[in-house]
C-alpha cells in the first residue's frame, strides 16, 4: 500500500471480491507504523529563487540626463521648385589648334593651365627641311630669272634680224625661205622668253608659300585664354592637320570664369516653357554648393529624335567669395594678409574647366514641402529617426521618412528648392523632405552629440 492524496489504498484484497475502500491517512499510518514524508518542493521553490535573482541581477538601465543641443523647428517651405537639367562646363570660345606643316616638336613653350596673351608662342616644330626647300625655289626663281635675261636679248636679236630680212625680201635680195626662217626663230625665241616668264613666276609663287608655311612652324595663341590642353610633347613627329593644342578664350575684362557656360540637353517636355533671356539657376557642385541666377543664352529648338531632348545654354556665373579683409596682429601693413592669400588660392582652385559637371535648373512650379537640415535626421542602422522635443523639454525618438534632399535659395526676392546631390548630405545647408514622422512647428533636435537619447532633458527649452 502507498500513500496518495491522503488516502490509503489496500493491496490484500482477492480476486473477485469486493473493491477496497479508502482509509484516512491518519488511520493507514496507523496500521502500517510507517511515517509520511513531506512532497520534494523545496527543490522547486530554491530553483525559482535563483532564476529571479539571475533575471534581476543585470546592468541598471541609463538614467535620463540634462543635455544641451541645438534644435531646429519643421517647417513648410513655400517656394519655386527648380527641374534639375544635367550640364557641362564649356568654353565660349575654344578652339583647337593644328599646323599645316609635318615635322619634329623641338620646343615647348607653354603648359597646360598657363594663361596664354594673345600671339604668345605655345610650340614650335622643325622647319629645317621647310627652310631648305624655301632655299632650293629661291635658287629655281633666281636660276629662271637669269634665263629669260637671255632669251629677251636673243629674242630682241631675232627681231632685228627678222625686220632686216623683211626689207632685204622687199627689194627681192632674200628668197622667201630665209624671211620665213627669220621669222620662226623671232617667234620661237619669244616664245621660249614667256615661258621661262612663267617659270620665274611659278618659282616666286613657290617661294612665297614656303614662306608662308615657314610662320605655321610656330604655333601661337589666338587670343587671351587658357591653355586647357596640349596634344603633343617635344620631341612628337606630328603631321599636317594633326590637333596639337586646345586654348579656351577669356572673357574680355581678364576674368577666365566669365569666358564660359553652361550646355545641358532639356527634356521635350520643356520647350514651350523656356526661350532665351529666361532666367534660370545655376550649379557647380565641384566649385561651389551654393546655386547662382543666370539667364539662358542659347535654346536650340531643334529636337533629338533619338533622345527627345534639345540643347539649352546659360552664362556661368561664379557665386562670390567671402573675402576676410582684417589683418591680424602679427601681420605687418602692406603686405597680403593670410587671409587674402587664402582668397587668392580659393579663387584660383574654384577656377572652372571646360568639362566639369554642373546643372541647370529650371523653375516650373510652385511649390509647398515640410523640409528639415540632413543634420536633424540620425541613422539607426536601417532606421531613419530623429530626436523630437515635447512640451516639457523631454526628448524623444520618432521614425520618420524622408524623401529627396533639397538646397534652398533666397536669389532676387524669390526663393528657390534645387535638388541636391545625394553623396552632398553632409553639406551644409542641405535640407531633406519629410514625407511622415513629422509635423510643421515640432521642435527637432539639430546636430549634437551622438550620446543623446530618448528621455534626456534639455538643460534650456527651445
Amino acid at each position: 500500500m502507498s500513500p496518495c492524496c491522503g488516502f490509503r489504498f489496500s493491496s490484500n484484497t482477492k480476486p473477485g471480491g469486493p473493491m477496497p475502500q479508502p482509509q484516512s491517512l491518519p488511520q493507514a499510518q496507523a496500521q502500517a507504523k510507517i511515517p509520511c514524508r513531506p512532497a520534494p518542493l523545496l527543490p522547486l521553490v530554491l530553483a525559482a529563487g535563483l532564476l529571479v535573482s539571475a533575471c534581476g541581477g543585470g546592468d541598471k538601465a541609463p538614467q535620463a540626463k540634462s543635455v544641451s543641443a541645438p534644435t531646429v523647428r519643421a517647417a513648410m517651405f513655400d517656394a519655386r521648385e527648380c527641374r534639375s537639367l544635367p550640364a557641362e562646363v564649356r568654353s565660349r570660345n575654344s578652339v583647337v589648334l593644328a599646323s599645316k606643316i609635318s615635322g619634329t616638336v623641338v620646343e615647348v613653350m607653354a603648359a597646360e593651365g598657363d594663361v596664354v596673351e594673345k600671339g604668345q608662342s605655345i610650340l614650335r616644330i622643325d622647319d629645317s627641311e621647310l627652310r631648305q626647300r624655301m632655299q632650293a625655289v629661291q635658287s629655281t626663281a633666281q636660276q629662271a630669272g637669269l634665263e629669260r635675261q637671255a632669251l629677251t636679248a636673243r629674242s630682241a636679236l631675232a627681231k632685228v634680224n627678222m625686220e632686216r630680212m623683211q626689207k632685204l625680201y622687199a627689194q627681192q635680195a632674200i628668197s622667201q625661205d630665209e624671211l620665213d626662217r627669220a621669222r620662226t626663230e623671232f617667234q620661237t625665241l619669244k616664245k621660249q622668253e614667256q615661258a621661262m616668264a612663267a617659270s620665274a613666276a611659278s618659282a616666286g609663287h613657290q617661294g612665297a608659300e614656303a614662306r608662308s608655311l615657314l610662320g605655321y612652324s610656330l604655333v601661337t595663341a589666338p587670343f587671351r585664354g587658357v591653355l586647357s590642353r596640349r596634344f603633343v610633347d617635344q620631341g612628337a613627329f606630328v603631321n599636317a592637320g594633326a590637333p596639337l593644342a586646345s586654348v579656351d578664350e577669356m572673357a574680355p575684362g581678364g576674368d577666365a570664369q566669365g569666358g564660359y557656360e553652361l550646355e545641358a540637353q532639356a527634356d521635350e517636355s520643356l520647350l514651350p516653357l523656356v526661350g532665351v533671356g529666361m532666367q534660370v539657376l545655376g550649379l557647380v557642385p565641384s566649385l561651389s554648393p551654393a546655386p547662382f541666377i543666370t539667364r539662358l543664352t542659347t535654346v536650340v529648338g531643334r529636337v533629338d529624335p533619338a533622345t527627345r531632348t534639345f540643347k539649352v545654354r546659360a552664362d556661368y556665373k561664379a557665386p562670390a567669395l567671402q573675402a576676410n579683409a582684417t589683418q591680424t596682429a602679427e601681420q605687418p601693413p602692406g603686405q597680403p594678409s593670410r587671409q587674402d592669400n587664402a582668397t587668392q588660392a580659393s579663387a584660383h582652385a574654384n577656377r572652372p574647366r571646360a568639362g566639369m559637371f554642373g546643372k541647370v535648373c529650371v523653375p516650373v512650379a510652385k511649390t509647398r514641402k515640410l523640409l528639415i537640415p540632413a543634420s536633424a535626421i540620425r541613422q539607426r542602422g536601417e532606421l531613419t529617426t530623429a530626436l523630437v522635443v515635447d512640451e516639457k523639454g523631454v526628448l524623444r525618438l520618432r521614425l520618420v521618412k524622408v524623401g529627396g534632399a533639397f538646397l534652398k535659395a533666397e536669389l532676387d526676392g524669390q526663393s528657390y528648392i534645387v535638388q541636391a546631390q545625394t553623396e552632398a548630405l553632409t553639406e551644409p545647408g542641405v535640407l531633406l523632405e519629410v514625407l511622415s514622422g513629422l509635423t510643421e512647428g515640432e521642435t527637432v533636435v539639430n546636430g549634437g552629440p551622438e550620446t543623446l537619447r530618448e528621455g534626456d532633458r534639455l538643460a534650456v527649452k527651445p
